[in-house]
């Protein structure tokens, strides 16, 4: 008993020490608010496994016009392990007495609603952009027999092309032209007479404002649709040609180019580049080089698409014009106009990665 109370004694006197302790009550005071905080936890894990199990059951199981409940596929096809079974039979009922009706043996009652799906991603909002501005993709041609000339001129129509015309019309050849939006009186009256004369025209951009048509493919829509338009109006030709502002490769496209392309290629219309190019934009062209450069190019192929400009200060190119001709028509060339039958394959840029 001494040794009892002189052992009592002296975990009486510890004890008392401990709780004078400042170290040892915030000791104390953390382990009991842990505890709590444990406990707090496990009883919300309970709570939102009982919200989820009854979410769940309600989400497989929807009410059908019988008031019974029927099993929902998920999306892999196969019924859900939530389904109908799930659901604990009520007292008096035929599956609660364990007879099995003739609806459990012929399986879930049908909603007659289909099976929840994936709602589609958001297509991009220029797609719903000029919902006529669609054409039906033609079937492409065999490639022509024999050696093959496209002449195309690129920004017209201006005061030089009614004598490009003439020129055309005494060598007999129609040639393609992208045309720009230029609305003046003459203008109007050249693009009619292009269409009116038996060539080939296609659009090819109404700003030519390369920093502001490539900016978006909702920007290049824009403006494909009112140069477009303007053609339609001008000549009553719904022409399914066009070509790019710089063609489908240039430094003011690189981000948009591909997303571009996926759009025009889904409305149906058919873009062509060059293989030749008489390079009459630069600045230091001469008619001899234009010359020199068209016929020395074109014979490098087969089948050539000769890139050309009809501006007004392209006086030099419409000097050699009839030169080409002639010379091409020597060496057994043929002149051809370009559309949506002729596989743009050869004459189309490489889109780099």
């Amino acid at each position: 008993m001494n040794f009892l109370k002189t052992k009592d004694g002296l975990i009486l006197k510890r004890w008392n020490s401990y709780i004078h302790n400042r170290t040892f009550r915030y000791f104390l005071l953390g382990f009991v608010g842990l505890l709590l905080v444990s406990c707090f936890g496990a009883l919300l894990s309970i709570h939102l496994n009982q919200l989820y199990d009854v979410a769940a059951m309600s989400y497989h199981v929807q009410p059908t016009p019988s008031g019974q409940g029927s099993a929902q596929k998920d999306s892999s096809g196969a019924s859900s392990s939530r389904g109908a079974s799930s659901v604990l039979p009520r007292a008096g009922s035929a599956s609660g007495s364990g007879r099995t009706s003739s609806a459990q043996k012929q399986g879930p009652v049908s909603s007659g609603k289909p099976p929840e799906q994936e709602l589609p991603a958001a297509l991009p909002a220029y797609q719903s952009m000029y919902p006529n501005l669609f054409v039906k993709p033609a079937a492409k041609k065999a490639a022509p027999d024999g050696k093959v000339v496209y002449l195309t001129f690129d920004d017209g129509p201006s005061n030089l092309t009614m004598p490009l015309l003439n020129v055309l019309d005494r060598y007999h050849v129609k040639a393609t032209f992208f045309v720009v939006g230029k609305t003046g009186k003459k203008d109007l009256a050249a693009m009619k007479a292009i269409v009116a004369r038996g060539n080939a025209i296609g659009v090819h951009s109404y700003t030519h404002k390369m920093n502001q048509i490539y900016v978006s493919p909702a920007a290049f829509l824009q403006d494909f649709a009112k140069m477009h338009d303007l053609i339609q109006k001008t000549t009553g030709v719904d022409t399914h040609i066009y070509r790019f502002a710089g063609g489908s490769v240039n430094s003011f496209n690189k981000r948009t180019a591909k997303a571009i392309l996926a759009e025009m290629n889904r409305r149906g219309y058919t873009y062509f580049d060059w293989n030749v190019s008489s390079d009459d934009a630069l600045a230091h062209s001469t008619a001899a080089s234009i010359y020199s450069k068209v016929i020395r190019e074109v014979h490098q192929h087969p089948h050539s698409v000769v890139l050309m400009h009809n501006t007004n200060t392209k006086k030099a190119t419409l000097s050699e014009v009839p030169h080409i001709i002639e010379t091409l028509l020597k060496e057994g060339y043929r002149f051809e106009t370009l559309g949506d039958m002729v596989d743009n394959t050869p004459y189309i840029f490489r889109l780099p990665n």
